[in-house]
């Protein structure tokens, strides 16, 4: 009887033991069943959350304008082509930028940034009126940084630093490496506070002359050390010359400066062979 019993107890064990792993066997297929669902259906609401955000949360309804006050703000809008309604993820800020850029004289640059959640920020900088260059149709008017502005001028405005030997329409090789070196002479001029300075040549870069306050002629050689000749010569011009008559600033060898008293004007003297017109030299 007790082997009977035990051999009854060792099947219904066994049966458990069958019965439990089937269980398992059946909650795994279940398991790989649903995760499968589980994930498409993620996929499935991440997509829908994002078209969602796409396409009705983040739509534009204000663009706002700063640093402007040359132009109609609609104009400048329009001009962008972006509009209210579109989504704001869908805004081709390079496009808007490029454009305003290309459009605008005295635009000098543009950012176009999105303000989540709902608007679009144009940021003008307006360019800055700086110098003239001499040209075939008159004068062509450019900004601090470098940007064409206005053409056909008939006379320098009052104040102007008027460029020769750079030519905007043509833009040949050599007048894209003169525009670059004007534009240098410019910014070292803005950070070292020289004002005065009427003309500068740059016909030939390696006898680069300046004019300053239409009496003196400023000669700085090549463009070897300019930053450092340009410090150097407006600070003799400012502590060290007298105040009339005309004079030569000779600062073409760097660290080194040499002053003459002129018996013609500097604007006589452009394009005639270097020491004519000046009288006894006296070295500083």
């Amino acid at each position: 009887m007790k082997k009977k019993a035990k051999k009854t107890e060792k099947k219904q064990t066994e049966a458990r033991f069958v019965d439990n792993a089937k269980k398992k066997q059946r909650k795994a297929a279940k398991r790989r069943v649903i995760t499968p669902f589980l994930i498409v259906m993620s996929v499935f609401l991440a997509a829908a959350a994002i078209y969602l955000c796409l396409t009705m949360l983040f739509n534009v309804d204000r663009i706002y304008i700063e640093g402007n006050t040359l132009y109609e703000e609609r104009n400048l809008i329009e001009t962008s082509g972006i509009e209210k309604g579109e989504n704001l993820f869908e805004v081709d800020t390079a496009y808007a930028e490029a454009k305003l850029y290309a459009v605008y004289n005295y635009i000098e640059a543009v950012e176009v940034k999105r303000s989540f959640p709902n608007a679009v920020t144009i940021v003008i900088t307006e360019a800055e009126p700086f110098s003239v260059i001499e040209e075939a149709d008159g004068y062509t008017l450019v900004s601090a940084g470098g940007k064409v502005l206005e053409r056909g001028l008939e006379e320098v405005p009052y104040g102007m630093l008027s460029v020769r030997g750079i030519s905007t329409i043509t833009s040949t090789e050599d007048d894209i490496k003169r525009t670059a070196l004007m534009q240098r002479i410019i910014n070292s001029m803005r950070e070292l506070g020289m004002e005065g300075y009427n003309f500068l040549d740059l016909s030939d870069t390696l006898e680069i002359v300046m004019i300053h306050e239409n009496r003196v002629r400023v000669e700085l050689g090549n463009e070897l050390e300019l930053e450092y000749k340009l410090q150097f010569a407006d600070k003799v011009i400012t502590d060290n010359l007298p105040s009339t008559g005309y004079q030569l600033v000779d600062a073409s060898v760097p660290g080194e400066i040499m002053t003459k008293e002129m018996t013609v004007s500097p604007w006589d003297s452009l394009g005639k062979v270097s020491g004519t017109g000046y009288a006894d030299e006296d070295e500083e």
